[in-house]
């Protein structure tokens, strides 16, 4: 069904110039793209199963032309990719300001633009992607290895699968500097961000400003070189609710590094993440604190119905880290058998949190001590 309705939707967003299937080659697809701007929108029919290598960019750094118009793009599995045996380096799409793509059933592969933003797709200010059952994987770029939003683009992606993308500094699956995301039923995983060189964070997911919501949504084995294994959020409203952040490792050392599924430091009051009905589990900062969460800069950080357990942090607080004026509400959730190789294991608090109903067991080597400040319903 959810299918369904995403398809239903790009075909009503985009004009009812339809095409035949176009012929398995970038110049035919480069043909489409172009004929749909001009016609003001279309739909494309991929070649089932084709892939669509490019060798060179059609234009400047990336793949195909820009979309900039709505074009919906029923991808019948194929594959648009950079051909690996390609010698320039350039991304795979760019949605300009005025288009708006919609992509179904398509994989969009091995884009490299190291030297920029947006290895796979590019969606500009004023630019708007929707994607249902598609695969972003294998991109790499400075920043959003897999798909970059910049402020004032907007990306909604559902049953989306991203994956195996690399950042050199941040958001390797997804990096928004000030965009608005949602995303949905989705895969985030195997993902990697920053160098030991510049560090850097959000292996899975990066978060500066604008907004984002994560719904029933797998974020599971990205890595970052510094905080924030799965998520690193530094901006704008964020919103996790359901799915689960699982085994993901954020290599940092020090007070600041760390965070393997979560690392919260918001530096705008009013700009908090919340996560609901979320299970944080099996994250690591094996040289850092936080090996669930970490919490910093005055951050506000809501947690209800959630369950962050079998985390693990070598300098503490294995579940969550909360320092320097951070603020944490924890309602009707449990912390339980987190690990840290320093005391304590489940809850390390510098800052301020409420409890309502949670529960903080058995976590090694303690629960709560030492913690400059109280942790409220912790027992050691």
């Amino acid at each position: 069904m959810t299918l369904t309705a995403g398809l239903t939707a790009f075909l009503t967003a985009s004009p009812a110039h339809a095409v035949g299937f176009v012929g398995c080659s970038t110049g035919a697809l480069n043909t489409a793209i172009g004929n749909a701007n001009t016609n003001g929108g279309g739909i494309i029919q991929l070649s089932p199963g084709c892939d669509y290598d490019y060798t060179t960019p059609f234009s400047g750094d990336t793949a195909a032309p820009a979309i900039t118009s709505p074009i919906t793009v029923l991808g019948n599995g194929a594959t648009i990719r950079r051909d690996p045996a390609a010698t320039t380096d350039f991304r795979i799409l760019d949605i300009a300001n005025g288009g708006r793509a919609g992509l179904s059933r398509l994989t969009i592969k091995g884009g490299k633009f190291t030297a920029g933003d947006g290895g796979g797709i590019l969606v500009e200010d004023g630019g708007t992607l929707r994607t249902n059952n598609t695969t972003v994987s294998d991109n790499a770029a400075n920043r959003g290895a897999g798909i970059e939003i910049n402020e004032g683009g907007t990306a909604d992606i559902q049953l989306g699968t991203i994956t195996r993308n690399q950042a050199g500094l941040a958001g390797g699956g997804i990096d928004n500097p000030g965009g608005s995301l949602t995303l949905t039923n989705s895969q985030l995983t195997d993902n990697s961000a920053g160098s030991p060189e510049v560090g850097g964070g959000g292996g899975g997911y990066d978060q500066d400003d604008g907004t984002g919501t994560i719904r029933a949504t797998t974020i599971s084995g990205n890595t970052s070189v510094f905080g924030g294994g799965g998520i690193d959020h530094d901006g704008g409203d964020l919103t996790v609710t359901g799915g689960e952040i699982s085994d993901n490792t954020a290599s940092g050392g020090g007070v600041h590094g760390g965070g393997g599924g979560i690392w919260t430091g918001s530096f705008e009051n009013g700009a908090p993440m919340t996560v609901s009905g979320t299970t944080v589990t099996g994250n690591h900062a094996p040289n850092g604190h936080g090996g669930g969460i970490s919490n910093l800069f005055g951050a506000q950080l809501v947690i209800t119905g959630s369950t962050v357990t079998n985390n693990t942090a070598a300098l503490g607080a294995g579940g969550l880290y909360n320092i320097e004026e951070g603020t944490v509400y924890l309602r009707m959730s449990t912390i339980s058998q987190n690990t840290a190789d320093a005391a304590p294991g489940g809850v390390y608090n510098a800052g301020t949190i409420t409890n309502m109903l949670s529960t903080i067991t058995l976590n090694s080597p303690t629960n709560c001590t030492p913690s400059p400040n109280p942790v409220p319903g912790c027992i050691d």
